[in-house]
């Protein structure tokens, strides 16, 4: 006779991009389309629609996301390059042909992968076939990776705006005097640390979850949010073998 949980009540809130954060959307899309191809079969096919898949759900999630997965790959890609011209022609060859078909499984889907999986793919594989194809990648990562800098450094954060001004709404007044929990979602760790640091500088305490946390120290978080913590922030790794009925 007694419910289980506290109702939902679900609210869209919209934003739109800037100028600066639509450039380099557009920008990373081009990349998107000209390095990772829709063609090839098999595995090599399942790799680059999963990598494109991150990619673009990197973009989509924060400007910080995209600019450390844009530095990371571009790290990575310098490095291959470099250990690839220290190969002979057919090693060469069996590298990249090993990297174009990184995943194991045809039937994956990006939801399959962990954090882990999802860097490891997104950083490491290529579909180049030679090394003119990855220096001319190298050289897009490059101007990629300073614009997305510039829009990291420069320009105001659309989505992070929009969600500062829904905490300053009526209905989440609550939190500023203790008796509020607050959890937010988000995909990935990148954007995870950026939301916190934000939330920490606009007077907030924060705790967060994510999936390399073990299950102990997810119930540790758990109970750090329960009675210390205003804002938990979390990927889904928060909805697995824990309870956190008590926030919003």
């Amino acid at each position: 006779g007694h419910r289980l949980f506290p109702d939902r009540h679900a609210h869209t809130v919209t934003f739109h991009l800037n100028q600066q954060e639509y450039d380099l959307y557009k920008t990373v899309t081009a990349y998107i389309n000209q390095f990772f191809p829709h063609q090839g079969t098999g595995r090599r096919r399942t790799s680059v629609a999963l990598a494109r898949t991150v990619f673009q759900r990197r973009l989509a999630s924060s400007t910080m996301a995209i600019y450390e997965s844009i530095r990371r790959r571009l790290e990575r890609q310098e490095e291959l390059l470099h250990d690839l011209e220290q190969l002979s022609p057919a090693q060469r060859n069996r590298r990249l042909a090993q990297l174009q078909g990184r995943m194991t499984d045809a039937e994956q889907d990006e939801d399959d992968l962990d954090d882990a999986d999802r860097e490891r793919l997104t950083d490491q594989f290529t579909a180049a076939v030679e090394l003119d194809q990855l220096k001319a990648e190298i050289a897009a990562l490059q101007e990629l990776l300073a614009q997305a800098r510039r829009v990291r450094d420069h320009a105001s954060d659309s989505k992070l705006s929009a969600l500062k001004e829904c905490l300053e709404r009526a209905e989440f007044r609550e939190l500023s005097d203790g008796r509020g929990k607050l959890l937010i979602f988000t995909e990935h760790r990148d954007t995870l640390n950026y939301l916190c640091e934000w939330l920490e500088r606009w007077g907030y305490s924060t705790c967060s979850i994510y999936g390399a946390m073990n299950p102990h120290e997810r119930k540790r978080a758990q109970e750090v949010f329960r009675t210390e913590k205003q804002i938990c922030v979390a990927t889904e790794a928060s909805g697995e073998g824990i309870n956190l009925q008590f926030c919003r």
